[in-house]
């Protein structure tokens, strides 16, 4: 296991993993958008290749052992068990089919806030547009309270309630998530909790957080650094769901049953949530991530501590810059922070156009200027990056 001294000199001693991503020579801080993969990753190609093309229909064996892998591999990072585990391409792929498990009737509401990804909140959106259930808006800020708000919402019309772990436009932690499942359970409600940026970049514990029982999605684009494509849903088990959207491997074997009898037969525990054929490929990739991982000591554990550690770097280092808070400022402490720093600038496009013009990559919500680091960068991109927004902003003030 590399030290956190080794991550912060530069060049990072992680930096040689990946060469291709030429992580040394850039300033990437999109890290919770999407962080560069280890140059293991390019195997994967090849031996997907060899499977797809050489193995043929004898492949399954193949990708089954893989996909067995990576659900070991999620459920370690969540403190969970990998056979309460569905997995599918994409956060939206699971969502779709936690809705569709509901009994979405007449007077139905589902309680959520006004700051969900995109992946969740246009599609209830879009189910509220068409009539098919009350979607409830909860204010997402001010955060220290947010639980309780969500909490207050409830009744026995609520099917669910759908919130995430860190909250994806600025980066704060949702607090006392803990207690928000009683509160659910009480009224019949299912808990939905989007904890994709709290995954392999935060101490996340389905035990510690009392989420066993509600439904936790995450996914590899981000902290996992195993690209796109492959995502997972804990289902909570003992209970017998019927997803209306259901692949063929909600109940895999389709070569012994016929998947079309009537009633629909559905696997036992989380796998009646899987979908149907998809491209292998992402699980290829997240295997050799896994390993990389382990074999070079980067636990959970470890990960979080270099986050805390590059986000207090930034964080002082902003406070020493002296910029106009009109024009931008840090409205919250660490300790509050999920894995990326959000700075609150009503002029946070131009910001980060001003700062990507000075080959420092960030990003920006409505009024949030967004800086997310990764374990293979050293304090001094960290610094460089603070000094692009230092002159940036002053860019912005002079015209």
């Amino acid at each position: 296991m590399p030290t956190l001294d080794e991550i912060r000199k530069s060049p990072n001693v992680l930096s040689a993993d990946y060469q291709h991503a030429a992580v040394a020579q850039r300033i990437q801080l999109t890290g919770h958008i999407h962080q560069a993969l280890p140059d293991v990753c390019e195997q994967a190609y090849a031996e997907h290749w060899d499977a797809l093309n050489k193995q043929g229909e004898e492949r399954w064996d193949t990708v089954f052992d893989k996909t067995e892998q990576v659900r070991l591999g999620f459920a370690k990072m969540i403190d969970g068990q990998p056979e309460n585990l569905a997995l599918a391409a994409s956060v939206h792929d699971l969502f779709v089919r936690f809705i569709s498990a509901l009994p979405l009737v007449e007077g139905g509401r589902i309680v959520t806030t006004d700051a969900e990804h995109p992946s969740i909140s246009r599609q209830l959106a879009r189910f509220h547009e068409a009539g098919r259930v009350e979607v409830v808006y909860v204010p997402a800020a001010p955060v220290d309270n947010l639980v309780e708000r969500l909490a207050a919402n409830i009744n026995d019309k609520t099917l669910a309630v759908c919130v995430s772990s860190v909250n994806f436009e600025n980066g704060q932690q949702t607090l006392e998530l803990d207690t928000l499942l009683p509160v659910c359970q009480k009224f019949g409600a299912e808990l939905f909790v989007d904890a994709y940026q709290s995954v392999n970049v935060l101490p996340f514990s389905l035990q510690d957080y009392n989420l066993e029982q509600a439904f936790v999605v995450g996914g590899g684009a981000k902290y996992c650094q195993m690209g796109n494509g492959i995502c997972f849903m804990n289902v909570p088990p003992g209970r017998d769901y019927r997803p209306q959207v259901t692949g063929w491997f909600g109940n895999f074997d389709p070569v012994l049953d016929n998947p079309a009898a009537m009633p629909v037969a559905y696997s036992d525990g989380a796998s009646r949530f899987n979908g149907s054929s998809n491209d292998a490929l992402p699980l290829f990739r997240a295997c050799h991530v896994l390993d990389y991982f382990s074999q070079r000591g980067l636990n959970v554990d470890f990960l979080a501590d270099v986050n805390h550690h590059q986000l207090d770097f930034m964080a002082k280092k902003f406070l020493t810059l002296g910029l106009d808070p009109a024009l931008i400022q840090l409205p919250v402490d660490v300790e509050y922070m999920g894995g990326f720093m959000a700075l609150k600038s009503p002029h946070a496009q131009v910001i980060s156009e001003h700062m990507r013009d000075r080959g420092v990559h960030t990003d920006y919500c409505k009024h949030w200027l967004r800086l997310g680091p990764a374990p293979y960068l050293c304090d001094e991109q960290l610094e460089d990056g603070m000094l692009a927004l230092q002159e940036s902003v002053g860019e912005l003030a002079r015209g």
